[in-house]
């Protein structure tokens, strides 16, 4: 018999001067009410579930949403609170998906990770969703408006044949 199990790690990265520093919100979904541990970092345990594999017909992946549930008023304004800073910072969320040993449940291969920049959050009463956008959308104002030269990268070809 065989199975497939998975885990996705999720942590929050908040700006810092010309980069981005890790804040101290690490969570995952796969142990319930418990904790994991990977590349030393400690992530607590979240319900929460993401829009894996979304996109549009012709394959762009622009969006994706975390979504967890609103169980009871505490978590959920802790929770509220959490998005609404991620928000308010433009904060980055850091997705590891990872496959895992199905005897041992021990983190196995890593699957995929991704970036997603947070653009905004809604609630309703059982479900509260933080929306994720590229994060080349959090940085476009910031990209030099370089063109391709030799002084940046040495000889450039001169058509677009290749010879062997």
């Amino acid at each position: 018999m065989s199975g497939y199990a998975f885990c996705n790690y999720v942590k929050f990265l908040e700006p810092s001067g010309s980069s981005y520093a890790e804040t101290s919100y690490y969570f995952q979904n796969f142990t319930v009410n418990g904790t994991r541990t990977r590349n030393g970092d400690t992530y607590s345990f979240a319900p929460f579930v993401l829009a894996t594999g979304g996109g549009e017909k012709n394959g762009d992946r622009s969006s994706n949403v975390l979504a967890i549930g609103a169980s009871t008023e505490a978590a959920s304004t802790i929770i509220l609170n959490l998005f609404k800073q991620a928000v308010e910072e433009r904060w980055i969320l850091q997705v590891e998906t990872v496959s895992l040993n199905i005897s041992t449940f021990a983190d196995d291969l890593l699957i995929s990770t991704e970036n997603w920049r947070v653009a905004s959050y809604e609630m309703d009463t059982s479900v509260i969703k933080l929306r994720l956008i590229s994060p080349l959308d959090a940085v476009k104002g910031q990209v030099p408006r370089r063109k391709l030269s030799e002084d940046l990268v040495g000889a450039l070809p001169a058509t677009g044949q290749i010879s062997t």
